[in-house]
């Protein structure tokens, strides 16, 4: 089931955390660290929740790097994910304004794997490099279930 919510702003942080809304939160059955899925016309992202606000009405807060894929428009669907899996295999694509080297994209893609993000196809998400430029990664596949974990075992295959 999804929600519409307003997306409200960002926090200057980082990890693809999510605070939502506690009428958001009960109409989804939401709890602290469940993963959700957010789409917008611009792009779809991942977060986890973090917080559960009483002072935001029909709304979701995004970390900067979550906030970044789907901004643009006011208007979120958010879904609870139920059930998250462990990725074998992962497909990813990144954009960057200058080329990065291989052991920057490395280092960038065990942040992934740190923040614990649900990802699934067609994923999106900015990732700030060591010299503080922003990456945008978007997932191009998962296997063997979506939604899934990155882990330090996922093969991960870079198009």
């Amino acid at each position: 089931m999804y929600a519409v919510a307003r997306l409200s702003g960002y926090v200057e942080e980082v990890g693809f955390r999510a605070w939502v809304s506690r009428d958001i939160a009960a109409a989804l059955g939401v709890r602290l660290g469940d993963g959700i899925r957010l789409e917008s016309k611009t792009g779809l992202s991942a977060a986890r929740v973090v917080e559960i606000r009483d002072d935001v009405k029909a709304g979701v807060l995004l970390s900067v790097d979550a906030y970044m894929a789907v901004s643009g428009f006011r208007t979120l669907l958010v879904k609870r994910l139920p059930r998250v899996y462990e990725a074998e295999e992962a497909a990813v694509g990144v954009e960057t304004a200058k080329p990065i080297d291989v052991e920057k994209l490395m280092h960038l893609l065990n942040l992934m794997v740190a923040y614990r993000v649900p990802v699934f196809s067609n994923f999106a998400g900015f990732l700030q490099a060591e010299d503080g430029r922003w990456v945008r990664l978007v997932v191009k596949a998962v296997s063997p279930r979506e939604p899934a974990y990155l882990s330090k075992e996922t093969r991960i295959h870079v198009r």
